[in-house]
Formats: structure tokens, sequence, C-alpha cells
């Protein structure tokens, strides 16, 4: 599917175009093997990076050929709840009179965030494509929160874990390294993009780029951040259940040994023979009080040793 937009400084709203013209932005979403080799030859692209763009597992990284620079980028895509939360790539191709976004998924909002923005213009391309940049950051950024509040919660009820809480831990920890790995590629590529070689920028735009980096880093630093927390909340939920499992044993151990006393004491006076007072009448209730004396002698012997 291509489709062309377009929004110049006087435009109030962003237009939908039948064709392209210079100034336009290019939209393309999931590509048939046609239209790929249609717009690569419209717009003198190169075929194999606009199928790299398809790839569901390509990195983070820009290409620069002839007079298009292509920035490939990963998105944050949010299905039915935190544990779902997966990335998808997309390229910008900034062109010489266009901007083009390439997805094999639908990043609609990128149109809605355009339509929204009444200052953002398709015929200022450079600095169209860095406040997208702005604006995926921005996703990275809200997932960030919801995941961090999601870990205060459970920092906060770390004795009171369920399986199912364990599960979310281990797709939390799979997401942030997601994170992680699209987030720092993309430093070396506002690196570059800084330095002026790729694009042209303007003083506006290098603050802009300037501002990218500062958020880059602070989203890299908080998934680290988290990851971390993840880590130790997921330890001391591990000691936690190693203290409760030593208190049960310990627990079932003392039962054991005490009930072995009258076991062994009763088994006695069980057996088929001759025992001392076997025939008296109050040899039941000499041996309940020797039982009893003997469970508390080992009682307090097992106090003393802070064994109980």
């Amino acid at each position: 599917m291509i489709k062309y937009y377009q929004r110049t400084v006087k435009d109030n709203k962003l237009k939908k175009l039948a064709e392209f013209q210079i100034g336009s932005l290019v939209y393309v979403s999931d590509p048939s093997e046609d239209e790929v080799k249609l717009i690569s030859k419209k717009f003198s692209l190169e075929e194999g990076l606009i199928m790299d763009a398809l790839d569901p597992y390509e990195s983070p990284r820009m290409e620069i050929k002839k007079n298009a620079a292509y920035i490939f980028s990963r998105i944050p895509e949010l299905k039915e709840s935190l544990r779902q939360i997966s990335t998808f790539p997309v390229m910008f191709c900034v062109g010489k009179d266009f901007l083009m976004i390439v997805s094999r998924k639908n990043p609609d909002f990128l149109i809605s965030v355009v339509d929204k923005r009444k200052k953002y213009f398709t015929t200022q391309r450079t600095k169209l494509f860095l406040r997208l940049f702005s604006e995926m950051e921005g996703l990275y950024s809200d997932l960030l929160n919801k995941i961090n509040k999601r870990i205060n919660y459970f920092s906060l009820n770390v004795g009171n874990f369920k399986d199912q809480d364990i599960i979310n831990f281990v797709n939390y920890e799979v997401v942030l390294n997601d994170f992680i790995n699209a987030l720092l590629p993309l430093r070396h590529v506002l690196t570059n993009i800084l330095g002026g070689k790729t694009l042209e920028l303007y003083q506006d735009d290098k603050e802009l780029v300037e501002d990218l980096q500062l958020n880059n880093e602070q989203l890299i630093e908080r998934s680290k951040s988290n990851l971390t927390n993840i880590v130790n909340i997921r330890q001391a939920h591990e000691v936690i259940s190693t203290n409760r499992l030593n208190r049960v044993m310990k627990v079932l151990t003392v039962s054991t040994v005490i009930l072995a006393l009258p076991t062994m004491i009763t088994s006695f006076y069980g057996m088929n023979v001759r025992l001392p007072y076997d025939q008296s009448p109050e040899a039941y209730w000499g041996i309940i009080t020797s039982i009893v004396i003997l469970i508390g002698v080992l009682l307090i012997f097992l106090r003393k040793k802070k064994i109980i």
C-alpha cells in the first residue's frame, strides 16, 4: 500500500494526494514485490534496502546511498497487555524532495501525529523526520513508565508473588532487552546525523538532534535500571521463598522428632512380651507422664539451641 500526504506552511490540514508531488510524505505499508519495484524505480532508491525494511529482525542503522539517507529504526508496539510488547522495524528515507516511511506493519500513528501537529510540514523533510523520531522515543518513554509502575508494585509485594507474577517478570525482561537492543544502535545513528555529513541540518535541527540524543541516553538508562530492579526483586523473592521453605522444613523436622518419642515408647508397650508394670492399672498414666516430660525436656533443649 502506497499513500502520499502533503502539508505546506500554508496548509492547516494534512492532505492526502492521488499522486506524488514534490515535498510529499510517502507512506509505504506492507508493500508487495511490484510496489517495492515501483517505488525503487520511481524515486531511484535501493531495492535491497527497501526489502531490508520489511525484515522483522532488522536492526537500527543508517545507510547513505546516492542522494538519499536510509535510517532504520524499531517502533514499540503494545498489543493486549504489557507482557505482549514487541518492536517492529521501520525505515525513514530522506530524499531530495520527499520523506518516505516504509514498514511491513502499519505505523499509522505516525500519520496521525503529522495530522494532529499543526507545525509538522511535509515540505520540511529533515525536520519532520526528526520530529517523528521524537514521537517514537515518546512511545518508548510511555511504555517504560507503565513497566516501571508494575515493577514498583511488585517491589512492594515481593513476599506475595504468584506464579503468573514470575512469568510477567520474565516477559518484562524480554521486553526491556528488546528495547535496549533497539535503542543502543540509535545512539550511533543520531551521532552520525548530528555530524551534518548525512543530512543538511539547520540550527534548530541540531538542537532537536541533541534533544533526541539526550532522550535516547535516558531511555537506555531507564531500561537498564528496570532490568536491574527486576533482577533484585526476583533474587529477593528467591531468598524469601528459601527462608519460608527452611522454616517449614524445620517445623516438620522438629515435629517428626517430637512425635518419634511417644511412638517409640508406646511401641514397646504394644509388643506381646512381658514388660515392667504391664499388669499395673497405673501403667497408662505413667506412660503418658513420661512422654509429656520427655517432650518438655526436648522442647527446652531445642529452644536453648535456638532451633525453634
